[in-house]
């Protein structure tokens, strides 16, 4: 296999770090960290607003029928939280999730309501493509393999962040919603939208593999519900089209 490393020179290398947001003089520029999430019930009440009813219904004793425990409703966002756990659970808790895996993940996210037709268009008109599996390793043991090469022969490459980045998004899948990681996904899109335009010194199976994250990472990027109205995100997809 071609060394990673071969296929990032001169004006390439300074394209992916300028779409992974480094300056001339290396410095990046990294966006808001991901926000806290709101602790209180979903019916709105904090611990010390509850009755204990437990403990007046010891005292007396009822002689009628059972009293029916009130049913639970979920709001949407409970809902759509509960969804992408178990799409993540299905999907990525195991740390073999590949190439053969993207469509089922893309028919999961709409059936759930993770991911909208007009996203998925979205997706489309930027530039997203599966490609095709040849039975390959997964995208985190890809991720490591091409880490390691890079930490070897070029250590102080860009690439080797953006694949912590990648690995980082792959591992917080459950995550989806929560607009770090979606910029995080977006950021890490858009810099592999780049080396696999460039392509130099790529084996078919390595294109494949990096074409796979790159999918991945842009279903990961819009998916977020804090991402479907974003100006961001719209930029880094406009980016990746430009140049796919």
């Amino acid at each position: 296999m071609n060394s990673i490393s071969q296929a990032i020179n001169g004006s390439q290398a300074n394209l992916i770090a300028n779409s992974y947001g480094l300056d001339t003089h290396g410095q990046e520029a990294h966006g808001p960290d991901t926000q806290g999430q709101d602790t209180r019930d979903v019916d709105g009440s904090s611990a010390s607003d509850k009755v204990t009813l437990s403990n007046q219904a010891s005292k007396t004793k009822t002689t009628g029928p059972d009293i029916p425990q009130e049913a639970v409703f979920l709001s949407p966002r409970a809902e759509r939280a509960q969804k992408i756990e178990a799409m993540a659970k299905d999907f990525f808790s195991k740390g073999q999730f590949g190439i053969g895996d993207i469509p089922k993940l893309i028919q999961r996210l709409h059936q759930d309501g993770i991911l909208s037709e007009n996203q998925l268009n979205r997706l489309s008109q930027a530039g997203f493509d599966i490609p095709r599996d040849d039975g390959s390793q997964s995208l985190l043991d890809f991720i490591a393999s091409q880490r390691e090469q890079l930490k070897e022969s070029k250590p102080d490459s860009v690439m080797i962040a953006m694949l912590d980045d990648a690995e980082s998004v792959l591992k917080q899948m459950d995550s989806l919603d929560t607009q770090g990681l979606n910029q995080k996904a977006a950021r890490v899109s858009a810099q592999l939208s780049v080396f696999v335009q460039g392509d130099q010194g790529l084996t078919p199976s390595d294109k494949s593999m990096w074409q796979g994250l790159k999918s991945t990472m842009q279903l990961a990027a819009a998916s977020g519900s804090s991402q479907q109205a974003s100006g961001q995100l719209q930029r880094y997809l406009a980016l990746s089209k430009r140049i796919t």
